[in-house]
C-alpha cells in the first residue's frame, strides 16, 4: 500500500530537482551571452503529464554505491533552443533581461515548492509525534 503523502513528496522533489536543473542552465546561458554563436537554451516546462510519464518502478536502488541509469538520474529534462527575438551580429541569442527574469522565476518557484515540501514533512512530524510542542 503506498503512502498518499510520499507520492506528493515525490512529486515536490521532482519538481524542485526540474528547477535546480533548469537554474544551471540558465546559469549556464548567462555565463556564455558573450560568447559569438552561443546559442541560448531553456528546459521543456515541467508538468503533471510529464511527471507520471518519468515516472518508473521497474528499477531500485539498493545501494547508495550502485550505478543509477541515466532514465532514473534526476537530470532528465528536455533541454530546447530557447525562443528570443534578438540575436546579435555575433550570432549569440542570449538577452541578459530575459535571463535574470526566468533566474528570478525559478527562485521564487524553488522557494515555493521548498516551503510547501516543509510544511508537508511537517505536518507527517505531527503525525507521528501526536502533538505540535
Amino acid at each position: 500500500m503506498a503512502v498518499i503523502g510520499s507520492d506528493i513528496l515525490g512529486l515536490l522533489v521532482q519538481k524542485m530537482s526540474y528547477l535546480n536543473q533548469r537554474q544551471a542552465l540558465l546559469a549556464e546561458n548567462v555565463a556564455n551571452a558573450s560568447t559569438p554563436g552561443y546559442k541560448g537554451h531553456d528546459l521543456e516546462p515541467f508538468t503533471f503529464e510529464n511527471a507520471l510519464k518519468s515516472a518508473s518502478f521497474t528499477m531500485v536502488t539498493t545501494d547508495p554505491k550502485d550505478i543509477i541509469p541515466a532514465a532514473m538520474a534526476a537530470g532528465s529534462a528536455k533541454s530546447v533552443r530557447d525562443k528570443n527575438y534578438e540575436t546579435l551580429p555575433s550570432g549569440n541569442s542570449v538577452d541578459l533581461e530575459q535571463e535574470m527574469m526566468k533566474v528570478s522565476e525559478t527562485s521564487v518557484d524553488y522557494q515555493a515548492v521548498s516551503s510547501i515540501y516543509h510544511k508537508i514533512a511537517g505536518l507527517f512530524k505531527i503525525a507521528i509525534k501526536g502533538s505540535s510542542t
